[in-house]
């Protein structure tokens, strides 16, 4: 018994947000059901690195967001697929989409189309800046991609070096976070539709998904007033040592952190200096004193060492580890957090899963991404309304 097993899920969704939270929910035994334009697909179908074999290829990329799933192709702007689609939701439990803002509901297939038919219908969708009614800001109409949303949150304006331009963190980041709000979002309304019999419309925006990861930011200037300077945490030192092969991270919010750093690797001395005796006054003076000063220690031993020593002094630190070092990592490999995918035409690819474990549920399985179209027969044989 596979936790979701049972719930029907029609994903109306392209790029990175509405697939990987339907992704998610496959992932735990949801069917999904995922409807694509019959020419092309899902954009991301063609992104880069492609693999090609005789007719076939498959993206990488699209196998990230979308394995565990069924694909249906339906063309919306024909009104015998669109009552196709209605009758396909019709079997759902959930449906979840990210198409631009009032392009499903020009379609007469949104929430407000379907709801009254469907009243036990979960209906998530994603967008940039938000698509309730009662919740429409300046902002609603607008396209979003991830990299404009890290903008927008002031992400973007926190991250990097003092001196330098802001820039987007890990690609796809918002598109993620906000696909996780989403899934979390299904599944509370599916509990709540236990309760009470009836589905609901679960809004989901990236701009608000982004902005509430600035929690302390934003509390920060709340409080203090002050506005957080990029490259530069006034209430926390935090940044990297240089070792021996490469660095090291680590963050001393606290006096008793401080402490044990400077016991690991036998500065005492720099516990009484005048300008390190608060936690501001440390972080104003990481980069010109704690940094150079530790890294005298540091600079001569492996990123291992430094960590497993600090570890034992009760001081969280971490090797920072390159791509190739995280997919070769033992401990994500000792947590099965890689699971090995056959595809008909990439062959046997090694992907992260996602990162939910119930033990007292069986192991999981995860199949590739679906062929365009491969499972029309979902479709063809069903009763239009």
């Amino acid at each position: 018994m596979k936790p979701l097993q049972g719930i029907r899920i029609v994903e109306l969704g392209q790029y990175i947000s509405a697939p990987y939270c339907a992704m998610m929910l496959a992932d735990q035994g949801a069917e999904v059901i995922k409807v694509e334009r019959p020419q092309g697909g899902d954009p991301r179908r063609d992104y880069d690195p492609l693999v090609r074999a005789g007719s076939g290829q498959l993206s990488g990329g699209f196998l990230s967001y979308n394995r565990n799933k069924s694909s249906v192709t339906l063309d919306m702007s024909q009104a015998q697929d669109r009552q196709r689609y209605v009758a396909l939701v019709h079997t759902a439990d959930v449906v979840v989409e990210n198409l631009r803002p009032g392009a499903v509901d020009k379609l007469g297939v949104g929430y407000e189309a379907l709801a009254p038919r469907h009243p036990r219908l979960v209906y998530a969708a994603i967008s940039g800046y938000g698509r309730s009614p009662r919740r429409r800001g300046p902002y609603s109409n607008r396209p979003a991609f991830d990299t404009a949303v890290q903008a927008m949150a002031g992400i973007m304006d926190v991250t990097g070096e003092v001196d330098g331009p802001p820039i987007p963190t890990v690609t796809g980041f918002c598109d993620i976070f906000a696909g996780i709000h989403a899934a979390f979002g299904v599944l509370t309304a599916l509990r709540a539709r236990d309760e009470t019999g009836r589905g609901t419309f679960v809004d989901i925006s990236m701009y608000d998904a982004a902005a509430s990861l600035m929690e302390r930011e934003l509390m920060l200037a709340e409080f203090t007033g002050e506005q957080r300077q990029r490259g530069l945490d006034a209430y926390a030192p935090v940044g990297t040592f240089k070792a021996a092969d490469g660095y090291v991270a680590l963050i001393l919010p606290t006096d008793e952190i401080w402490r044990r750093l400077c016991l690991a690797v036998s500065r005492e001395d720099l516990l009484t200096r005048g300008e390190l005796l608060t936690v501001k006054s440390r972080s104003l003076h990481f980069g010109a004193i704690i940094r150079p000063e530790i890294n005298r220690w540091t600079g001569s031993r492996t990123r291992r060492e430094i960590v497993e020593h600090f570890s034992a002094a009760g001081v969280p630190a971490g090797e920072v580890q390159s791509v190739r070092e995280v997919y070769d990592c033992p401990h994500l490999r000792a947590r099965g957090m890689y699971v090995e995918i056959d595809d008909p035409v990439a062959g046997k690819r090694r992907m992260i899963r996602t990162p939910l474990w119930l033990d007292n549920h069986d192991d999981l399985t995860f199949d590739t991404a679906p062929r365009l179209g491969a499972d029309n027969d979902l479709v063809q044989a069903l009763q239009l309304p």
